[in-house]
């Protein structure tokens, strides 16, 4: 009897399990959690429902995996972000663009669905708040040092970070339309003039 390689195996699942996570993260941000049905994912992955099923056995299962797959993606382009800046002289501009391309991405889209549609205190709903929170800490681990190696204390280079990010999030969640758009950008650098002002001018 003919067996394929377990190796070879092991990489066809997980091919399958990559268009599966693919296509739902597609569904996720065309059409929202709400109406996400696990046929229409199999469908849009080219597999069968039952194929899919053995990956992801419940809707849950599968956006938690999403979930997860997501976050990794982005934590991945925070660390190649900070390693970048780490070359600059001036890392409050890097630190603000990092969060801004995070709020603009699908990624934040999806999980701000995910928040609005879900019921707190759910296995879909936990695991989001608690992959947001994780993902929070990680990502100001990685300014943290861009920081306090100018001389700025870890209590103040925290409240700066958190200061950047929490602006940047506020005026995704707000905007429209491009004079808008020009507007927070406005916004930003203002905050950014003011937060170099404070602090770095201070350490220079």
């Amino acid at each position: 009897m003919n067996r394929k390689p377990r190796n070879l195996r092991s990489e066809q699942k997980d091919a399958t399990r990559e268009q599966i996570l693919e296509a739902a993260t597609r569904l996720l941000a065309e059409h929202g959690y709400a109406a996400l049905r696990v046929a229409a994912v199999a469908t849009e992955a080219g597999v069968s429902l039952g194929g899919q099923l053995h990956h992801f056995p419940s809707k849950e299962s599968l956006v938690i995996a999403v979930l997860e797959r997501l976050s990794a993606r982005v934590l991945e382009l925070a660390v190649q972000e900070a390693a970048r800046a780490s070359k600059e002289d001036d890392c409050l501009a890097p630190i603000s663009k990092s969060a801004e391309r995070f709020y603009a991405a699908p990624e934040f889209l999806i999980y701000l669905d995910i928040f609005l549609s879900v019921r707190r205190h759910t296995l879909v709903g936990d695991t989001a708040a608690r992959l947001l929170l994780s993902q929070r800490a990680a990502t100001e681990a990685l300014w943290l040092p861009h920081l306090t190696g100018r001389g700025i204390s870890e209590e103040e280079a925290l409240l700066i970070v958190r200061s950047l990010w929490a602006l940047s999030r506020g005026l995704a969640i707000s905007s429209a339309g491009e004079q808008r758009k020009s507007n927070d950008q406005a916004t930003i650098d203002f905050a950014i003039k003011a937060l170099r002002h404070a602090y770095l001018k201070n350490h220079e």
